[in-house]
């Protein structure tokens, strides 16, 4: 091969290796070379080399070969990097962690802020100091009034002991790695110098051998070689030196790292700790808070309100509870016009069959009779019929338990009325008192008040019987059945006393005597009234004739509010 070829592969050789690691270079410095004499010279590191690394990750393993250069392709350097970036994640981490505390405590705060328990100005509620659902509010509130404590104390300890001491070790990281640049790069340098002193005196003593095969001596070929084996052995004792340096720092990291990641485990240890306390005392004061909601007396606050206010809500606005319907007074309560003659049970024929219908009859002091379908509907509803017995005539019937009415002049709809009792004695009251206020009356009672038509004997037993087993049903009256009844009795031996007993000399000027209380048979011949002539109300629609007279009673003009309830009525009758 002639000479210009050799300097070609040479250049070649030399552009190559000056891209190539130093560590190559190195190795390429006891590479085996074909010398003159036909021998091989292999250097002794070769036994030596590490083996190859094909398990590690390929950003890594191209590392391994610029272990000790100190460059940022040096594996230690990548090392120290790895530690210092793993240590700015938990400085992150723990940041992060401390603005979650501050979060909370701020978020807590607000919340335990608005949370205005105990309430302030006017409750019903037990006060904090006694056994109530206030007291629980409180504790509930100073319970997480705690938990901000703790959020606080968790916040300032990572804030003031772990970020510091994570910064701490991210500098000592750092003064680390610069320990190590300092101390190898010097070496790499000289080294990486010296490797290419050696390429270049090899490359002189090719020239030299390749000048003396062709007889061109102008340098001697051992004397360069003398001076290539000078340059390795400087070569070699700065390897041996960055190896003896490599080990040092190798021992010195070891070392190193074990103490960086103890005080990294004590740094998070310490967060850890304090977060441990915090959670226990966070989970003593839960379970204070528990304990006093195990011994919450549930009826505490009840019977703290019904101590205070149990005599409001047994007397609601001063009410006793035994209102009834006598305790209320209105206009005309006890008018004349509003009297009840007589009520109870009767029967009377409806409906296409004729048959009798159970009813409880109202008559009234006006002149009105009110069929309802059962006596609890007095204060419930309208009646389902009514008749004005002004311009009725009412009959006997074979039946002496029955008795008809008729309306006179009806022009359209029914005109007789058939109604049933339970005995001839309540037929004749029925009777009686009908005829009392039809227009065609020929009864001799003169004064008729409250139910007084009926006998004292069988009143004061009615009275006794209803005293003994009170009814709860209304009556037409407005008070209870036995009250009613008591006060029927007392009325009618008041009255037959009185019609009895009055003389002359204690009558009021203009008042006649009262005839003697006795039921009139309903077959006697009725004596002829004294006509007068009598006012038809405004409500009445048929006019009444000249020859129709009331009894010989007096009258009293009825109410506007009365005269529209009545023309709410069908007039003459309502069939059912």
């Amino acid at each position: 091969m002639g000479l210009s070829s050799a300097s070609r592969r040479l250049k070649t050789m030399r552009n190559k290796r000056g891209s190539l690691p130093i560590g190559t270079i190195v190795d390429n410095a006891g590479r085996t070379f074909a010398a003159g004499d036909g021998h091989a010279h292999t250097s002794p590191r070769d036994s030596s080399s590490p083996p190859a690394l094909s398990a590690l990750p390929s950003d890594v393993s191209t590392r391994i070969s610029m272990t000790g250069s100190a460059t940022q392709d040096d594996l230690v350097v990548y090392r120290l990097n790895s530690w210092r970036n793993l240590v700015k994640e938990y400085t992150d981490y723990f940041e992060a962690f401390a603005s979650v505390q501050k979060a909370s405590k701020k978020a807590l705060d607000k919340a335990v802020g608005d949370f205005s328990v105990p309430l302030k100005g006017e409750h019903c509620f037990a006060g904090v100091e006694r056994d109530g659902v206030q007291q629980m509010s409180a504790q509930l509130r100073d319970m997480h009034r705690m938990y901000s404590t703790q959020y606080a104390r968790v916040d300032q300890h990572t804030e003031t002991n772990t970020l510091r001491q994570l910064d701490a070790l991210r500098s000592e990281i750092k003064d680390s790695l610069k320990e190590y640049t300092d101390h190898l790069g010097p070496i790499y340098r000289r080294l990486r110098k010296q490797a290419k002193e050696v390429e270049d005196y090899k490359e002189k003593l090719v020239h030299a051998v390749e000048a003396y095969k062709t007889w061109h001596r102008s340098h001697d070929a051992w004397l360069i070689q003398q001076q290539v084996r000078r340059e390795l052995t400087r070569q070699a004792e700065l390897e041996n030196a960055l190896v003896k340096a490599m080990r040092a720092e190798h021992q010195r990291l070891i070392r190193w790292e074990a103490s960086l990641s103890e005080r990294l485990r004590d740094v998070v240890a310490s967060t850890m700790v304090c977060e441990r306390d915090s959670l226990q005392t966070t989970l003593s004061s839960i379970g204070d808070t528990l304990g006093f909601l195990g011994r919450f007396d549930t009826h505490a606050e009840s019977r703290s309100f019904d101590e205070r206010f149990g005599s409001v809500l047994n007397a609601p606005m001063g009410l006793t509870g035994n209102s009834s319907l006598a305790d209320y007074d209105f206009m005309h309560r006890d008018s004349e016009a509003t009297t009840v003659l007589l009520e109870g049970q009767i029967e009377r024929q409806s409906g296409v069959i004729k048959r009798f219908h159970p009813e409880y009859a109202v008559l009234t002091s006006q002149g009105y009779l009110h069929c309802y379908a059962e006596q609890s509907d007095l204060l419930e509803r309208n009646p389902e019929t009514s008749f004005h017995l002004f311009d009725c005539t009412v009959s006997t019937l074979d039946d002496v338990r029955s008795f008809m009415v008729t309306i006179d002049k009806m022009k359209l709809g029914r005109s007789k009325y058939t109604f049933r009792c339970a005995d001839q004695a309540g037929a004749d009251h029925w009777f009686n008192a009908i005829a009392s206020v039809t227009a065609k009356s020929s009864t001799p009672e003169t004064s008729i008040v409250g139910g007084t038509l009926r006998d004292s004997k069988a009143a004061m037993a009615a009275a006794a019987a209803a005293a003994n087993s009170p009814s709860a049903l209304p009556t037409a009256a407005g008070i209870p059945a036995h009250e009613l009844a008591a006060r029927n009795a007392a009325e009618d031996t008041q009255l037959k006393e009185k019609s009895l007993d009055a003389s002359p000399d204690e009558l009021i000027e203009g008042e006649k005597p009262y005839p003697p209380y006795e039921p009139v048979a309903r077959d006697a011949e009725m004596p002829p009234l004294e006509k007068s002539p009598i006012e038809q109300p405004p409500h009445i629609d048929t006019p009444v004739e000249s020859e129709q007279f009331y009894p010989a009673q007096e009258t009293t003009p009825m109410p506007a509010a009365e005269t529209n309830l009545l023309a709410t009525f069908e007039h003459p009758a309502a069939s059912t």
